[in-house]
């Protein structure tokens, strides 16, 4: 059986395109499979594809692409076929993207076209024959959509074989509000596959959040919950991952509740899978769930779920009680008593995360697919004014013997008759994305493993991972075995300082940047040196273009940031001295850009005094107003140092023992209105502590 899934843009990173690529993969075990993408945004997809989905793109909107077709005349003109209440996704589509969907679906030779959201299934309607099996799935609950989509809804739904829901109680809604005398509504949930790590330690003090960051997900009831949490509990963090409309409105009320370095919006991460293992507890605070992706994924990584009961997908997710909380009360001290008690009960948090990584197998995408296989088989009928037929066949049953065997199996499990023929593959292309899973150990270091259909074939010898830092010459090679991994150890590698790229390296054939795939790095969250010996870190992540490099910092004495506190007037700083003696200290707050010296201490230095404790620790502040009175420019950036009073020379002061490779857009501290200038700590790209002053009147 052919089946298609339309798609918005498989290029960007929300449920809808992560549960479509989950049951694409699914079904690809046993039928051919087909991802058609309205729009084409990026070179690859955020989530990763099963080989045997094939993909076809309609509009590629990559100003660099060969096939850039933004500059297309008709894509200026306003689209007569989408869904005008989707107002996002009507802003994005036009005369042209009208066009090719309407050839694309005039031609399509498949048994099953499945639209994913209600412009799609306005297509669909528009568009689509009755040579197959017309499904609309609709993410968002029917009481979500705002009434100008429902108008039109109305009419487009009408015109499908079956709508499908993401939960029953969406599912009864759409029966009692949106009639359908011809289209059948059913529920069928979203499916997400074994995360294929393991599963949460649940000793990490974090709470994760994931989704976009939108209105919907009312983020500000989950930090004002975190906010009461933190009080009580300040070793706690929360991480919310996702990128959206609000993240700057989510910012300042970070800000406001002097939440920094407690609270972080992470950005955007995939695969995700990894940053759910890291959290102890997942919190889910929508306005409504559909389903509820984020929630299964937590789940699947064996992490507790506390959620507002929210219509309709938390409740038939979540067992309260059992492996997770359900919020009956949308209100910031019942989400916070909700997270207390699971911080507070370690036992009930253990047991909850055993009985959440049960339950969600239930979701398992092949499980799912199964539902889908009953449903598309209960549905296949000859439209109404004849058979449904196909340009060389006479039905479905007919037209599936030339599927694949795996297809014709799946037929006769449902009753047909065994037929004969035979079907391949999709093989790798030479320029498809090589990707690399990445392991940080509790030693300190690193297993690197090529991801299954990207390893060595077995004839292949000398595949190699090389490590080359960047902006030098300087590389290690190391060796992958017969499964396509390689060990990082501490002994007998030393790595220099600086940002580490890796690739895959093979006999007479030039380098290929390893992409990013799971990098899980739970070991280092709450990580602290080692205070009697030199510092050495090794972090793995993906960078902004989702390749896999390795942050190293090497450095004989150190000073590790643990805490940060910017008051209006002060910042004031916690942290741990590495392989440094007891003694007196001093801060020191040098001005970028100059040079140390008897000459220039008086301009370009400010000396404070600093604390030291017996186990290692260390506190200083930083008032604000001593840098401000020093500036010299309208703009400065003051490096903070520790100076031993004793021995040795300045310790730039960090923060590197953690999981995090680059603070800067992660951790962020609130501007400060010091006299005429504004003050702002701030971490450097090599996650180094600073300090910027900034005249008002310069912005």
């Amino acid at each position: 059986m052919k089946i298609v899934f339309l798609i918005q843009n498989l290029y960007g990173i929300g449920g809808t395109i992560r549960s479509t690529v989950n049951l694409a993969g699914a079904l690809a075990e046993r039928h051919q499979v087909e991802i058609v993408s309205l729009l084409r945004t990026a070179g690859e997809p955020a989530f990763a594809l099963d080989r045997r989905v094939a993909v076809r793109d309609l509009v590629d909107l990559r100003a660099d692409s060969p096939a850039f077709a933004g500059a297309d005349p008709r894509h200026a003109q306003p689209s007569a076929g989408y869904t005008k209440g989707e107002a996002k996704g009507y802003a994005r589509c036009s005369l042209l993207t009208d066009e090719r969907m309407a050839a694309y679906l005039a031609a399509c030779d498949a048994d099953v076209v499945v639209a994913t959201r209600p412009g799609l299934i306005a297509y669909l309607a528009r568009y689509g024959t009755d040579r197959y099996l017309k499904v609309g799935q609709e993410h968002l609950i029917h009481d979500g959509q705002s009434p100008e989509t429902l108008a039109e809804l109305r009419e487009h739904c009408a015109a499908l074989d079956v709508l499908v829901t993401m939960s029953e109680g969406d599912a009864a809604v759409y029966r009692a509000k949106m009639p359908l005398t011809r289209t059948s509504v059913v529920s069928i949930p979203n499916g997400v596959p074994d995360p294929g790590i393991e599963p949460a330690t649940l000793d990490t003090k974090v709470i994760v959040a994931a989704g976009r960051l939108t209105p919907v997900k009312r983020y500000e009831l989950l930090i004002e919950s975190f906010a009461k949490v933190a009080a009580q509990r300040p070793e706690w963090s929360l991480r919310l991952y996702g990128k959206g409309t609000e993240a700057e409105p989510l910012q300042e009320l970070i800000d406001d509740l002097g939440l920094n370095g407690r609270a972080l919006l992470m950005g955007a991460r995939s695969p995700i899978e990894t940053e759910w293992a890291k959290g102890s507890i997942a919190a889910v605070s929508s306005k409504l769930e559909s389903f509820g992706m984020t929630i299964v994924e937590a789940m699947r990584c064996g992490v507790p779920v506390v959620s507002v009961d929210c219509p309709f997908g938390p409740g038939e997710i979540i067992e309260d009680g059992v492996d997770g909380l359900l919020v009956r009360e949308a209100a910031p001290s019942a989400m916070a008593d909700a997270l207390l008690r699971l911080i507070d009960d370690e036992p009930l948090r253990r047991a909850m995360g055993a009985a959440a990584l049960s339950s969600a197998r239930r979701f398992d995408p092949a499980e799912v697919a199964l539902r889908y296989e009953r449903l598309f088989a209960e549905h296949v009928r000859p439209p109404r004014g004849g058979p449904r037929t196909q340009p060389g066949g006479t039905g479905i049953l007919t037209r599936a013997r030339s599927l694949p065997s795996r297809g014709r199996r799946w037929l006769a499990r449902l009753g047909a008759p065994a037929l004969s023929s035979a079907g391949a593959g999709r093989s790798r292309g030479t320029d498809e994305p090589i990707v690399a899973h990445c392991l940080a150990h509790a030693d300190g270091g690193l297993t690197i493993r090529l991801a299954d259909g990207c390893l060595p074939p077995r004839n292949a010898a000398n595949w190699s991972v090389r490590l080359r830092r960047r902006g030098s010459t300087s590389a290690i090679t190391l060796p992958l075995d017969a499964a396509g991994q390689t060990c990082l150890e501490r002994a007998g590698n030393r790595l220099a300082e600086g940002r580490w790229d890796a690739y895959l390296s093979r006999p007479g054939q030039r380098l290929r940047r390893l992409v990013a795939g799971l990098c899980d790095t739970r070991v280092l969250v709450n990580a602290l040196p080692d205070r009697h010996r030199p510092l050495e870190t090794w972090t793995p992540y993906a960078t902004e273009k989702g390749e896999l490099s390795i942050a190293v910092h090497v450095r004989t004495t150190h000073a590790e940031v643990t805490d940060l506190l910017s008051a209006p007037t002060r910042l004031t700083v916690h942290g741990l001295l590495v392989n440094l003696p007891q003694g007196p200290l001093t801060l020191l707050a040098l001005r970028r850009g100059t040079a140390r010296g008897p000459g220039e201490a008086a301009q370009g230095e400010v000396v404070l005094p600093a604390q030291s404790y017996l186990d290692g620790r260390f506190t200083c502040s930083v008032p604000y107003e001593r840098l401000v009175a020093a500036r010299r420019e309208e703009q400065e950036t003051w490096d903070l140092y520790l100076c031993p009073v004793e021995r040795g020379g300045p310790i730039r002061l960090g923060r590197f023992c953690d999981d995090i490779a680059d603070r800067r857009a992660v951790d962020l501290y609130p501007r400060h209105l010091v006299g005429d200038a504004f003050a702002r700590a701030a971490y450097t790209a090599a996650n180094e502590l600073s300090v910027q002053i900034t005249t008002a009147t310069a912005g």
